[in-house]
């Protein structure tokens, strides 16, 4: 019998003005043998990498010694998330996401091997291949043997991938020819097996225009000939990963390297880079420990004035507004994690959400942490500088954070659209909180009303056209993030408030960052109360013009 669709997320119910109740309360948690094994993963893994990573020497050589991904392999993280049947643990996404936070809390660009392997170079694979592809493929990168990397970007293809131009042309033994370059390939120099994205001639119409024929995936071995990678790229952060561009010269694969359905590459791309998300706002919270604690450690340690500077009004905001921020980042991406693990709902946007948050909290506490350490932290003897150039390109990395915001409100928006909803709830109610929070679940309760309303308001007025209206849309969005992580911050307390384990210092670090997503919302309202969208179209176009 086949299992039942998942139903819409939370984040979906939020756009016509409803509380989906169900998702939030009780708090997803993972039952007591999946938290243990994470909390066995992390632990082995954050006194391995104390050891065996040294960030600064890995940044300071742009590589990752081989010593590092030998300790990877026999930790057995490479087939972290690999079924037990092709010889990995078997483990979901919310152990996955601890694992992840646990080397990113040591090395930024060390995790990043592990995410393109797991996160999206074999994610293809494991969500699409066919047994025999899987029985042929996955053993080898469970162990670390084969290591995997995603080749979809292209000069003309990035967050447009529609734009995607590498072809892939039927061979005469029933195979498949590809042609083309990928660009900044995560991996590039170490991987031996690629997911490539390209372009196959439709059955029905073959001499159809180079960009509307579908997009197809295949597994592509490097020693494949024709197979080129390129020198590493020289960046800003993470300079220790491995970016190159990946040439492919008349490379022949057979026909069985066809990954899913033929012309069904593009819904594998987006399916995967779903869950790349996800694990990138776990590594984001490894960074923000990190920053977090290297900041805390200073302004205990630094003395101005006779005391030590964590006791200063505007340091201790800034240190406040860490703790407060990565509570969140927390919260949501562990509720998406059990929710991804359940199958119960969709969490195309949830995941979305807790990339865009986190990213950017990320940048935020890294950049309070190197201004809570002054001159210190612009130094390159100390991290911090380093954590922040690391930390830049997550809000580009797997959609940039302006693209996730068009294909999070296009997306929340589409029952308007499509007159699936036509009128907006009545006030919804939020039932199962503790009597503390009476006062935010009453605002909390007006702003959904509110949000559903400008949901509506934004559909009528836009339609199917409504990517065309960025500043509106972008302002929406910012919206939705703010009542999502508001949700999953609540959700988190509540479930500490019944087990009954609660502690004061939970408690107002709940509530600050409650207030703190409250706040941004009311932000992002008050902006698009008091649009300049005129001004920035008249200033913009002249800077166009004098180009």
């Amino acid at each position: 019998m086949a299992s039942a669709a998942p139903r819409s997320g939370f984040v979906r119910a939020l756009f016509q003005g409803r509380i989906e109740l169900a998702s939030l309360l009780p708090f997803p948690t993972p039952d007591d043998e999946t938290r243990e094994t994470a909390d066995e993963i992390v632990a082995m893994v954050s006194d391995w990498a104390a050891g065996a990573i040294d960030p600064a020497a890995i940044d300071r050589t742009k590589n990752i010694p081989l010593s590092v991904i030998e300790g990877l392999k026999e930790l057995g993280l490479f087939g972290l998330t690999i079924p037990e049947a092709y010889g990995g643990a078997g483990a979901g996404q919310y152990t996955y996401a601890r694992m992840m936070e646990a080397v990113a809390h040591r090395c930024a660009s060390t995790v990043t091997v592990l995410g393109a392997h797991l996160g999206i170079g074999m994610k293809g694979l494991l969500l699409f291949g066919t047994p025999e592809q899987k029985q042929r493929w996955l053993p080898a990168l469970a162990t670390g043997e084969r290591i995997a990397a995603f080749a979809l970007t292209e000069a003309s293809a990035g967050s447009d991938a529609a734009a995607l131009r590498t072809t892939a042309d039927p061979a005469a033994d029933g195979g498949w020819r590809l042609d083309g370059r990928k660009i900044w390939i995560t991996n590039g120099g170490i991987a031996n097996t690629f997911t490539v994205f390209a372009r196959t001639p439709h059955p029905d119409d073959p001499d159809a225009p180079l960009l509307e024929r579908p997009i197809s995936a295949f597994i592509v071995p490097a020693a494949t000939e024709g197979v080129s990678i390129g020198a590493p790229e020289a960046k800003m952060g993470l300079c220790g990963s491995s970016t190159t561009e990946v040439g492919l010269d008349g490379v022949l694969v057979p026909a069985d390297h066809l990954l899913g359905e033929r012309g069904r590459g593009f819904k594998i791309a987006l399916e995967v880079l779903n869950s790349g998300r996800h694990g990138l706002a776990a590594c984001c919270i490894g960074q923000a420990r990190l920053a977090r604690d290297l900041a805390m450690a200073h302004a205990l340690e630094r003395e101005q004035f006779g005391q030590p500077i964590a006791r200063f009004g505007m340091v201790a905001e800034m240190l406040a507004s860490m703790e407060a921020d990565l509570w969140t980042m927390e919260a949501g991406t562990w509720f998406t994690a059990t929710s991804m693990d359940r199958g119960e709902v969709e969490t195309m946007l949830e995941a979305a959400c807790c990339k865009m948050f986190a990213t950017e909290a990320l940048w935020r506490i890294a950049n309070d942490a190197l201004q809570v350490t002054g001159g210190t932290g612009f130094m390159r003897e100390y991290p911090y500088e380093r954590i922040i150039r690391d930390a830049r390109i997550n809000m580009i990395f797997e959609g940039t954070n302006q693209v996730l915001r068009m294909m999070l409100v296009s997306q929340g928006l589409r029952p308007w659209i499509r007159g699936e909803v036509t009128d907006t709830p009545l006030r919804p109610r939020i039932e199962g909180l503790d009597a503390c929070f009476d006062p935010e679940r009453e605002e909390l309760e007006e702003l959904v009303q509110t949000f559903g309303a400008s949901s509506r308001a934004l559909a009528a007025a836009h339609g199917a056209r409504v990517r065309d209206a960025q500043l509106p849309l972008r302002r929406l969005a910012d919206q939705a993030v703010a009542l999502f992580g508001s949700f999953c911050v609540l959700g988190r307390i509540q479930s500490r408030i019944d087990s009954g384990t609660l502690t004061d210092a939970e408690l107002a670090v709940a509530r600050l960052a409650l207030r703190r997503r409250i706040q941004e919302f009311h932000h992002a309202a008050s902006d698009a109360a008091h649009a300049d969208d005129e001004l920035v179209r008249v200033v913009a176009q002249d800077m166009e013009r004098r180009a």
